[in-house]
C-alpha cells in the first residue's frame, strides 16, 4: 500500500476575479491554482529524459518521437504531466486555443489523461485559467537592422551594439523575480518549430530549462535574457530573442 496515494491533492483559492460595468462589479470568481508542492513533486524535471517521459506517458507517444525528431520538444509534455497530476486537469478540446488550420493537438496518455503538444496552446490555455500573473515583463523586441541581414556573422561591436539596445529586466524586477516560485512562461521570437518555452521557477533555477546554457545568466542564451543571431530559411540574418516573461504564483 502506497500511503502517497492518500495524500490529498491541494488547488488554492487565491485570486478573485471581478468584472465591472458602470458602477455594477459581479461576484468574485475564485482562480485555482495547484499548489507548488504537489507541482515540484509531479513535474518532470530535467533527470527525466525524453524516452522515460514519452514511456511513461505512453499510448504511442514514444513511437511517434521515434518516426519524427520533431517530438523531442518535451516542455508542453512535462507541463501538462505536472499540472494534471496536481489536480489541474487539462481537456482535450483544445481547438479554441489554435489558429485556423494550424496543428497542435492532444494525445490522450495510457492514464486517460490529456497531454498538449505545443506551448502556442497551452500557454494561452493557462493565461486564461491561472487568472493575472503576478509578474508580467516585456522586453521589447529588437529588428535586425537592414544592412546586416545579409551578413554571415556580426562583427564584436555590431553584437555589443545590439545587445545594449535590447531592454533587460531590471533590478527591481529581479528582487521579485527571486521570491517567486511558480509556473513560469518565456514568450520567444526567432524560432522557427517553437513559440516559446515553459517550466517552473523556484526563485532561483529553471526546473526544466531544456538546455544548461537557459538556466546559466552568464549565457545570451538564458531564457530571462535570452538574445542571439540565427540564419532565417531564406538566409537573412536575424534573432532569437525572449520577448515577454511571465510567472503565476503558486505556494
Amino acid at each position: 500500500m502506497n500511503i502517497n496515494n492518500f495524500i490529498p491533492i491541494l488547488l488554492e483559492q487565491r485570486r478573485s476575479i471581478v468584472a465591472t460595468s458602470g458602477n455594477q462589479q459581479t461576484r468574485p470568481v475564485q482562480v485555482l491554482r495547484p499548489s507548488w508542492r504537489d507541482m515540484i513533486k509531479n513535474y518532470p524535471n530535467t533527470s527525466v529524459d525524453v524516452s522515460t517521459l514519452y514511456t511513461e506517458i505512453g499510448n504511442g507517444l514514444l513511437d511517434m518521437l521515434k518516426q519524427n525528431s520533431a517530438w523531442e520538444n518535451t516542455c508542453a509534455f512535462r507541463m501538462s504531466k505536472g499540472l494534471n497530476y496536481s489536480g489541474f486537469k487539462l481537456p482535450f478540446d483544445n481547438s479554441k486555443y489554435k489558429a485556423k488550420g494550424a496543428g497542435g493537438g492532444v494525445h490522450k496518455g495510457d492514464d486517460k489523461l490529456n497531454y498538449w503538444y505545443r506551448v502556442r496552446e497551452l500557454a494561452p490555455y493557462l493565461s486564461e485559467h491561472l487568472g493575472k500573473p503576478e509578474i508580467d515583463i516585456k522586453l521589447d523586441k529588437i529588428e535586425m537592422p537592414v544592412n546586416l541581414r545579409k551578413k554571415n556573422n556580426l562583427t564584436q561591436a555590431e553584437w555589443t551594439q545590439l545587445w545594449n539596445s535590447k531592454k533587460k529586466i531590471s533590478q527591481v524586477e529581479w528582487s521579485k523575480i527571486n521570491i517567486t516560485k511558480g509556473i513560469i512562461t518565456f514568450d520567444v521570437s526567432g524560432w522557427s518549430d517553437a513559440s516559446g518555452h515553459f517550466t517552473l521557477w523556484d526563485g532561483n533555477h529553471l526546473i526544466y530549462p531544456g538546455g544548461a546554457e537557459h538556466d546559466d545568466p552568464q549565457s545570451s542564451k538564458y531564457y530571462f535574457h535570452m538574445l542571439y543571431p540565427t540564419k532565417k530559411k531564406n538566409g537573412d540574418l536575424d534573432f532569437v530573442q525572449t520577448n515577454r516573461i511571465r510567472i503565476w504564483e503558486l505556494k
